[in-house]
């Protein structure tokens, strides 16, 4: 499929996005803590929001395909690990959010 090849330059992309949004700096104040902190936060933000998406539009494809499948039992498994991979995906991104928010509280 042409999304397969497409893929990775999107996460490089979607990636790399907070960060150029968030690349106004003061030049001779220097990198305090509660910017780290900040600039983290808004990186996770964005990295959340970005990730969500991506896993749901990953599920909902596994759905379509699973409902499409018209009773073809490999079809059926392959839907099948889409859905699972956009939920352990899902599940990777709410995992990262609570060590990403617990290491800002202890920088703090």
């Amino acid at each position: 499929m042409r999304i397969k090849k497409f893929l990775p330059y999107l996460v490089i992309a979607l990636i790399c996005t907070p960060f150029l949004a968030s690349a106004a700096i003061d030049p001779g104040g220097g990198w305090g803590i509660d910017e780290v902190v900040e600039l983290i936060d808004k990186a996770s933000t964005w990295m959340y929001a970005i990730g969500g998406a991506v896993a749901l539009i990953v599920v909902v494809i596994g759905g379509i395909s699973y409902m499409t499948a018209g009773g073809n039992e490999d079809r059926q498994k392959s839907a099948k690990k889409t859905i699972i991979t956009g939920l352990i995906g899902a599940a990777v991104i709410l995992m990262a959010g609570v060590i990403l928010d617990t290491l800002a509280k202890f920088l703090i």
